[in-house]
């Protein structure tokens, strides 16, 4: 797969390297849990969107499992730039393309711009998993403790949006 996006080329990500070195950098772990599965991204389908130059702009990783589509991860390289944007809607486009029904993504509780980004994109609140992300730990212990402005992570809100 590739495409042109304002400048940017979609592609699949084969060596995940790079992601998964922003997932352990922001998240501490290379592996999330989602609606209690744990996938590693290093296992699962990725999409980048590239410069002409090469250098990375965003990065997503995503899977399918029962007619849904689960979004683990989500990195804009280019913050306020509409990047995420077109990250988000290049995996909306290939799940629906899988045939996903849903997209659902999780964040955790300290996650305020996340929460904020994927509202505006239509997703809506589906779940909130209280100490979640405590239990969760005893599978994925390297997941950070305080986020967002030193705010304790500590539960799950899954959003999702019909496809």
């Amino acid at each position: 797969m590739s495409a042109a996006l304002d400048g940017l080329e979609l592609r699949v990500v084969a060596d995940k390297t790079e992601l998964c070195r922003l997932m352990l950098a922001n998240w501490g772990s290379q592996r999330m849990m989602i609606d209690l599965h744990v996938y590693d991204v290093a296992e699962i389908d990725a999409l980048g969107l590239y410069e002409p130059d090469g250098r990375t702009a965003a990065l997503a990783s995503w899977t399918m499992r029962g007619g849904n589509a689960y979004l683990c991860a989500l990195h804009s390289l280019k913050p306020g730039e509409g990047v995420a944007i077109r990250m988000l809607d290049a995996v909306v486009t290939t799940a629906r393309a899988a045939g996903a029904r849903k997209l659902k993504a999780m964040l955790t509780n300290d996650n305020m711009p996340g929460l904020t980004f994927y509202q505006r994109q239509g997703f809506r609140l589906s779940g909130l998993y209280i100490e979640a992300i405590d239990a969760y730990r005893s599978v994925v212990p390297g997941i950070i403790r305080t986020g967002y402005r030193d705010i304790p992570v500590r539960d799950a809100i899954e959003l999702e949006i019909a496809l």
